[in-house]
């Protein structure tokens, strides 16, 4: 029942009750004829929904496909089209809403042209794409309407979406919406139409790289770089005599000539560049929007970066790290090897929140909205809902908990326990909003105040998978950390020995640690647009950011490693120009040897 109603059946029965007080029949009569009347259609709208509501079918292709656990890219467009069969003519007081994630960036709708209208003989069926429920306000496409014949029992609607960032996206269901002709009722029901899909990391070509013996190699021992050893590269290591069973190709005809008897050309054997990357998992790194957070920039430069050593023919391997545990991929090599790092980083983007121990007004409010939207039936079928909206407060989460344990199917002492305890309902709630796709957004997951408490703990354990991937190493390689070093600046000493450990070793040490913000850190002194507390908080961060990136400077310059403060194309082009110091033992322009 709308508002409309509400106040309708009120001055109804106010009226009723006056004409009885006052003696009036004719506004006795008159308020008991609007109160049949609301009665009467609050009848026949029940009975249309029962008939109607579930008898209509929706089917929904993503890239004109309706399968599930398919693949999408981050930052590439995807064309969703839904389409709504029922069993006879729609009736033209629907409307049907795409529930879309919060990891999809809604992009404008295609529109459709409408020959018929004008014409008599025609519905009218709304079709909104709804971007979900959220705290801050935000850009919804506008409605469209469609025109279908009185016979046409289909109806389909189509719109663009973009991924943010990797990970798992679900595009749950279509919830479609009922009102009668007069906007006295309403009622809602979703359409299970579950589609699962993984989302991989979108990455930079850096265009045609030539590949180039690498010269300096830590092999047979220490001291001795140059591989003089015969192998089958591109560089001319000696000539010989020719022996029974030396390939043709190999015979230097003009030198033959000249001595008159045949030789052979042997080559320098070419060593690849092996890259290590090693990525931070922390939640430091995950915390905040879609596209915006530290992970996404991470997984943006390491796929870059591996496709480019990839294209040239140099090996790849991987150490993904978090809190729970490290994540080691093996090095591997091709397009059937970059997928698989592709897919691995869409499966470490995925990881479940941690706990969440406190419960904020904020993270309640947007479950029952989440709820009201996804599953409303969980809300309309169990609960009578108040006619005013300030006795609501007083029974939202008694509706909350009742809501979850229909969802997840908790006992009663479970939902006894989270009505009570403020723990078990944030698990709950967080539970909730994992299956939501919005776990990481502030307020429901937040870094304390005084800063990253996790720090010492992180850089430990990233010194630990680098020293772990030093104990492998044969060769002089190329290390790339992939870290929220930022945060973790003052306690920057627990990774400096594995860092050293791998410069004694011949190998390459590269840092990435962009910004939230993506404001890279300048020297020049920041001072606020205005006196407002959003600004005054911005310049702080930017001045602590700026004094983190100073420190780090200092302390990595010392040593000889370079080091990015964004995630763009500087950053790889960065990693790129160490790969080829490595290779050939010297810098060249944009890091390619002439």
């Amino acid at each position: 029942m709308t508002g409309r109603a509400r106040w309708l059946l009120l001055i109804s029965v106010l009226g009723a009750w006056l004409g009885l007080v006052r003696y009036q029949p004719n506004l006795v009569l008159v308020s008991f004829s609007v109160f049949v009347w609301i009665i009467v259609e609050w009848v026949r709208f029940v009975v249309r929904g029962r008939l109607e509501l579930h008898r209509i079918r929706v089917e929904r292709f993503v890239n004109g496909a309706q399968r599930s656990n398919d693949v999408l890219w981050a930052g590439r467009m995807s064309r969703v089209e839904v389409k709504i069969s029922g069993p006879s003519r729609l009736n033209p007081g629907l409307e049907f809403r795409d529930i879309v994630p919060e990891n999809f960036a809604l992009l404008i709708s295609s529109e459709q042209p409408d020959p018929l209208a004008g014409k008599k003989g025609l519905a009218r069926l709304w079709a909104r794409i709804n971007s979900g429920p959220a705290i801050q306000k935000s850009k919804v496409s506008s409605p469209q309407e469609f025109s279908l014949e009185e016979t046409q029992n289909t109806a389909k609607f189509e719109y663009m979406v973009r991924p943010r960032s990797a990970g798992k996206v679900v595009l749950p269901a279509v919830r479609i919406t009922m009102v009668d002709s007069y906007g006295f009722f309403r009622q809602h029901r979703t359409v299970d139409c579950k589609q699962t899909f993984s989302v991989l990391p979108d990455y930079y070509m850096s265009g045609e790289r030539q590949s180039t013996v690498k010269r300096f190699n830590s092999l047979p021992r220490h001291g001795i770089h140059r591989l003089n050893r015969p192998g089958i590269g591109s560089e001319l290591l000696e000539l010989r005599e020719y022996a029974p069973g030396d390939p043709p190709k190999s015979i230097a005809w003009k030198v033959s000539a000249r001595r008159g008897t045949l030789m052979t050309r042997q080559y320098e054997s070419e060593v690849p560049v092996r890259v290590n990357l090693i990525l931070d998992g922390s939640v430091s790194t995950r915390i905040g929007g879609f596209g915006l957070r530290l992970l996404d920039q991470f997984n943006y430069v390491a796929a870059s970066v591996a496709k480019s050593a990839l294209a040239v023919g140099d090996p790849v391997c991987a150490s993904m790290v978090d809190e729970n545990r490290t994540r080691r991929m093996a090095s591997f090599s091709g397009d059937s090897g970059f997928l698989q790092f592709l897919k691995a980083l869409s499966d470490f983007s995925d990881a479940p929140p941690p706990p969440s121990s406190w419960l904020k007004p904020q993270m309640m409010e947007f479950a029952l909205r989440s709820l009201n939207e996804r599953y409303p039936e969980l809300l309309m079928r169990k609960y009578q809902v108040l006619p005013f909206s300030f006795f609501r407060s007083r029974r939202a989460r008694y509706r909350l908990v009742a809501a979850l344990g229909a969802l997840f199917d908790l006992s009663a002492r479970e939902q006894v326990e989270c009505y009570r305890n403020d723990n078990a309902m944030a698990e709950q709630v967080r539970r909730f909003l994992h299956e939501c796709g919005r776990p990481w957004m502030p307020p429901f997951t937040i870094i304390p105040p005084g800063g990253n408490q996790a720090a010492p703990q992180n850089m430990k354990v990233i010194s630990q998978a680098m020293t772990r991937s030093l104990a492998t190493a044969k060769d002089n390689e190329v290390y790339v950390v992939l870290a929220d070093l930022l945060t973790c600046a003052p306690h920057l000493d627990q990774i400096l020995p594995a860092v050293k450990l791998a410069l004694a070793k011949h190998h390459r040490v590269a840092f990435v640690c962009p910004s939230s913000t993506f404001v890279r850190p300048s020297n020049e002194i920041i001072v606020p647009e205005s006196d407002s507390i959003d600004d005054m908080l911005r310049a702080t961060e930017q001045t602590r950011t700026r004094d983190f990136a100073e420190q780090l400077g200092r302390s990595l310059g010392r040593l000889g490693v370079p080091v990015a403060f964004s995630g763009e194309k500087s950053a790889i082009q960065m990693i790129i120009d160490e790969i080829e110091v490595s290779r050939d033992g010297r810098r060249m322009p944009q890091g390619v040897r002439a």
